[in-house]
């Protein structure tokens, strides 16, 4: 019996070791099973058939925020919501798209440096509500707004301070199951766009 006491204190410390080391390892990194509040800020510009054909390209403002949880220290995922303008002219039009989207996302991460530097890759589905508007002149028309599936895919970096604060720079691009994100070239092709993100990132940890 003193035996097996003895054998199963010492697992006990060789896990408790194992443990610690794998925590010193990534000391920079949040604790697994936290809950992630970000805010993003960024730009985006039309895509798809529009880009082939328009002359112009207007960078416009786009803002996210995103509730994720983190179980593991390559996985997340969560929810996001946000908005924002795009604009397109040729030919003395100007074609003006707001919008408003929500979903889900699944992000893949991979710690290094200790847990201070994560490349990320994120998959985002979701709806999007459009307004789309023609402006000729002093004319301005348009379809109404209209609600349409969307599907992004995006890489970036995040760097983790703290334990608790990331920042984060994310570039990728959104395709949706609509050609209406532009007035002035119109086909069978699904527009999207292209976008670029700076986020601030909050960790929760959970207390132990």
């Amino acid at each position: 019996m003193k035996r097996i006491a003895s054998l199963t204190v010492l697992i006990l410390i060789l896990l408790t070791v194992h443990a610690e080391s794998q925590i010193r390892g990534y000391r920079n990194a949040p604790r697994t099973r936290s809950w992630r509040i970000g805010l993003e800020a960024g730009v985006g510009v039309i895509g798809s058939d529009l880009t082939r054909e328009s002359n112009n390209y207007h960078f416009r403002p786009l803002t996210n925020l995103e509730v994720a949880f983190v179980p593991s220290k390559n996985f997340a995922a969560g929810i996001f919501g946000g908005g924002g303008w795009l604009r397109s002219s040729s030919m003395g039009s100007e074609s003006n798209t707001s919008f408003f989207h929500a979903g889900l996302f699944l992000e893949l991460r991979t710690p290094m440096f200790r847990g201070s530097l994560f490349p990320v890759l994120q998959l985002r589905g979701g709806v999007v509500s459009m307004s789309p508007e023609l402006r000729t002149g002093l004319v301005t028309m348009g379809p109404g707004a209209s609600t349409h599936y969307s599907y992004s895919g995006a890489v970036g970096l995040e760097v983790i301070s703290w334990r608790r604060l990331g920042i984060r720079a994310l570039v990728g691009v959104t395709y949706t199951t609509t050609d209406e994100w532009d007035l002035l070239v119109r086909g069978n092709d699904n527009d999207g766009y292209s976008f670029a993100l700076l986020s601030m990132h909050y960790y929760i940890i959970p207390r132990r």
